[in-house]
């Protein structure tokens, strides 16, 4: 029997609930401070873009990569976006919903395991703004520059294609509406040492979408393009980038594109057919694949980012069939 009334009883016993064990002196409480996170050696090598880089394109990420894996991290910035961490836990990237701001300058951390937090400071470029008031897009002209890409798959195939796709390749605005528009594609003449259209060669239309001005996006399917006196086949290619607000440029150019293979060996006739073509593709990291539009045949896929284009006068002509334009001759 319990020399104790129910009441006091019940009292005590929930004050011994609620006791805290004796302290040893090691414990965050004992400390008065949260237990201390682990640390690590683990430094940031490189960032993109680079510290006090002034012309960060808008739709990019921004990435630190470290100098050894790490298992969480927060980019530390009142930028709305994501943060992943690849695969091996040496490269954080962080998104941004919906791209940044134009000509803005921004400082951006990263909190992890290092005691510290990491920071750069850099500003983005003058794409992004809107177009304007003034500016008239239809027939508006641009020349392609694809040496300052870089590749995102298939690098070395990339460089092989630039080696054989040398040309010119321009791009003009055709008709123009609310939301979409349809630009005109074609190739400059070979071996020339003034920019214009090639005239033995035919245009390509292609529909974009202009609905996010100054961004335009598009796609297209099955189509051949010329070169160095063959076709190159696309089986599909998913395209976009930004006008600048005067007009004068294109900016952040991104593809994606299928190939057929055929059409490469086609061109490069050393390789010695379809099947080497493929086996030299899968050495390169781009195996070949059944292309998605003709199942029968084999594609391969590369991908670059960070193309320009350059405002240029020339006005291009629709030419339909390849040699039948009445200034082609044997020296275009």
């Amino acid at each position: 029997m319990s020399q104790f009334p129910p009441k006091i009883l019940f009292v005590l016993l929930l004050l011994g609930c609620n006791a805290k064990a004796p302290s040893t002196g090691d414990s965050a409480d004992a400390q008065g401070g949260e237990t201390p996170r682990e640390t690590c050696d683990v430094t940031v090598s490189s960032t993109i873009p680079a510290r006090n880089t002034m012309d960060h394109y808008y739709r990019d990420p921004i990435v630190f990569k470290l100098s050894g894996p790490i298992e969480e991290a927060t980019v530390i910035t009142d930028v709305a976006g994501e943060t992943s961490l690849s695969e091996d836990g040496e490269t954080v990237t962080f998104t941004p919903t919906g791209g940044l701001s134009p000509s803005t300058e921004y400082t951006m951390g990263l909190d992890y395991c290092y005691d510290g937090q990491p920071e750069i400071t850099f500003s983005t470029s003058h794409f992004g703004a809107p177009l304007e008031a003034s500016g008239q897009l239809e027939g508006q002209t641009y020349v392609l520059n694809f040496e300052v890409g870089e590749y995102i798959i298939g690098e070395n195939a990339g460089d092989l294609l630039n080696s054989v796709f040398t040309r010119n390749i321009l791009v003009q605005f055709e008709e123009v509406y609310d939301i979409s528009a349809q630009v005109l594609i074609a190739i400059g003449k070979p071996n020339a040492t003034t920019l214009d259209q090639d005239k033995c060669a035919r245009t390509i239309p292609m529909d974009v979408s202009i609905g996010t001005l100054p961004l335009i996006t598009g796609r297209e399917e099955s189509f051949t393009f010329g070169a160095m006196g063959g076709q190159l086949r696309f089986d599909s290619i998913n395209f976009e980038g930004t006008i600048s607000s005067d007009l004068s440029a294109l900016g952040g150019l991104t593809y994606h594109a299928s190939m057929g293979i055929a059409g490469i060996v086609d061109i490069l006739d050393e390789f010695g057919g379809e099947e080497v073509g493929c086996d030299l593709a899968e050495n390169l990291g781009i195996p070949c694949e059944p292309c998605v539009n003709e199942p029968d045949a084999n594609c391969i896929t590369i991908a670059a980012k960070g193309i320009s284009g350059t405002h240029t006068e020339v006005d291009l002509e629709v030419i339909t069939d390849a040699g039948t334009h009445p200034d082609c001759d044997a020296g275009d």
